[in-house]
């Protein structure tokens, strides 16, 4: 295995809202811009120790917690990003050979990586706060980097092992007070690497330690140690516990190698665990596991009301309705949940309450973050604030045009007469503004884009009519930019531009650019609150029109 390149350190430069500097041509982040949680003392340049032994560089002191970016030059397709943890006992951090090595390793598979120098020496509550926040951070920077924010990991050696288990594990425990709006995003990681960790079996007779609570939502994880390494113990008590808890674990132990070996050559656990590690994380972030294990993660566990309702002119609905990008399949985030005083929506009773995302209830195993609070929330910024949205959710996955036209039902629902109920019930509380519209997937084929033009013109009346409004704005989402296999998804999206073009009142909405979550199908959480934005947009540009 290589030894990589020796690197310097790094003066900062304050830049707009967040601290970045470079270091070897690195984008270096800095995790607090204004104070650091619990430090008395001022942020300074990392402590360099003059022990140097194993040609190992080591930090003494980090009291600037930072995130080192290594953008890979080939990146693969995966979206997935890990944060490397580097160990050194919580004492000092072996920065090169369990951090920027592990980097540029990971580079080279074609992943984004971010070093964290947390804090040391003797600072595990500190620590803790840092890896919070970077997971944080890089979630909130997804879209600059081109990463899935449910693709986000954690790679820990040694003592970084311990802490990348207590970011993984207690991560609903939050250590720190909201600094900012990055703290909106949550701080789980989406999956965990431990690299001969230690300390993790800190219970009676050296059982797991009772400080981790382990829960249904446990992110997978891989485990790496050796029988000869004096922690070792650590590896199988968290692979243990993990099974016990039914959360995906995958464990490989070898005979000899050791403790703290990394990437370096002449050690065979150094040259095996890459390759084991490399196999596990391809598998895993090129399937639908991950979508599938934490799709509820930060579903909402309440609902609430709204103190009362503004007079109808005052409250303006909005109706959703298509097939499965607009019922929603990404993953939602805390910040999504939010509730806002002025975007409604109704339940599955047909109850008013305050919008928190997924909003469609029609299909429960499958329901995901839609575009409808993104959509809301941008709207909200242009509108009178004496004015509240209605958000009616009625988009079914897999639902065809023709099924909406002949009412016919999918998935235990009757497309247009669900419509037609809903519209019924939303003039009873507002007044009918638009329709987002979103479907087609199901017609992209050679019978289905024939007469797709007159079936939007078909239902497109139906839903005028029984909203009383000939006029009534219809926004048109394009199918998803990102397939480029299909000639029909493409045509698809031609007849719904020249439908836009050929019929007023009606509007069609880009996602050219917009990206999926893995599936080659369904808009992931970022292009879907794109999407939002864009209909919101598109629909203040029609009312000036």
């Amino acid at each position: 295995m290589t030894i990589y390149k020796k690197y310097t350190f790094w003066l900062a430069l304050c830049l707009t809202g967040i601290l970045v500097a470079q270091q070897n041509n690195k984008t270096v982040i800095d995790l607090w811009p204004e104070s650091v949680p619990g430090q008395t003392e001022a942020k300074q340049q990392s402590v360099v120790s003059k022990n140097t032994s194993g040609n190992v560089t080591r930090l003494a002191k980090v009291t600037r917690p930072t995130l080192t970016v290594f953008k890979p030059e080939k990146p693969n397709q995966s979206g997935a990003a890990v944060i490397v943890c580097p160990g050194g006992g919580y004492g000092i951090l072996a920065i090169d050979k369990e951090g920027y090595e592990i980097a540029e390793w990971l580079n080279q598979l074609g992943y984004t990586a971010f070093v964290l120098q947390y804090r040391v020496p003797k600072n595990r509550a500190g620590a803790i706060q840092d890896v919070q926040r970077a997971i944080k951070v890089v979630k909130s920077k997804a879209e600059s980097y081109k990463l899935n924010t449910n693709k986000i990991g954690v790679l820990g050696f040694s003592a970084g092992g311990h802490l990348a288990a207590r970011a993984s594990i207690n991560y609903n425990i939050e250590t720190y007070t909201k600094t900012d709006e990055v703290d909106n995003f949550s701080p789980r990681p989406n999956f965990t690497m431990l690299i001969y960790p230690a300390y993790l079996d800190g219970g009676e007779d050296r059982s797991i330690s009772p400080e981790f609570q382990f829960n249904a939502f446990t992110p997978p994880c891989f485990v790496f140690g050796t029988a000869d390494d004096p922690y070792g113990n650590s590896a199988l008590e968290i692979t243990k516990a993990l099974r016990d808890k039914k959360v995906p674990v995958e464990l490989h132990m070898l005979a000899k190698g050791g403790h703290g070996y990394g990437l370096r050559k002449g050690n065979n656990a150094a040259k095996t665990w890459p390759k084991l590690a490399e196999s596990w994380l391809d598998k895993l972030v090129n399937s639908m596991q991950i979508v599938k294990y934490e799709r509820k993660l930060n579903f909402p566990k309440t609902e609430v009301k709204p103190d009362g309702l503004r007079k109808k002119e005052d409250v303006w609905v909005f109706f959703l309705a298509g097939q499965s990008n607009m019922a929603g399949r990404g993953f939602v985030e805390p910040n999504d949940t939010i509730p806002n005083s002025r975007i409604l929506t109704i339940n599955k009773s047909n109850t008013i309450v305050l919008a928190k995302e997924p909003l469609h209830f029609y299909e429960p195993k499958m329901a995901g973050l839609d575009c409808g609070v993104s959509f809301a929330r941008t709207l909200l910024k242009e509108i009178p604030n004496h004015v509240s949205i209605l958000l009616i959710p009625t988009a079914v996955g897999g639902s065809s045009i023709s099924q909406w036209i002949h009412d016919e039902e999918h998935r235990a629902v009757k497309l247009f007469s669900n419509f037609k109920a809903k519209m019924n019930l939303a003039k009873t509380y507002g007044t009918v503004k638009g329709i987002l519209w979103h479907q087609g997937e199901s017609d992209a084929n050679q019978n289905g884009i024939k007469n797709y033009d007159k079936n939007l013109n078909r239902l497109f009346k139906s839903f005028r009519k029984i909203a009383g409004n000939k006029k009534l704005p219809i926004m048109l989402g394009e199918l998803g930019g990102f397939r480029t296999d299909s000639e029909t998804w493409k045509a698809m999206n031609v007849i719904i531009h020249n439908y836009a073009e050929k019929h007023k009142y009606t509007e069609a909405v880009s996602t050219e650019d917009l990206t999926d979550r893995g599936d080659n199908l369904h808009f992931n959480s970022i292009s879907e609150r794109k999407l939002g934005e864009r209909f919101a947009k598109t629909f203040l540009k029609m009312q000036l029109e």
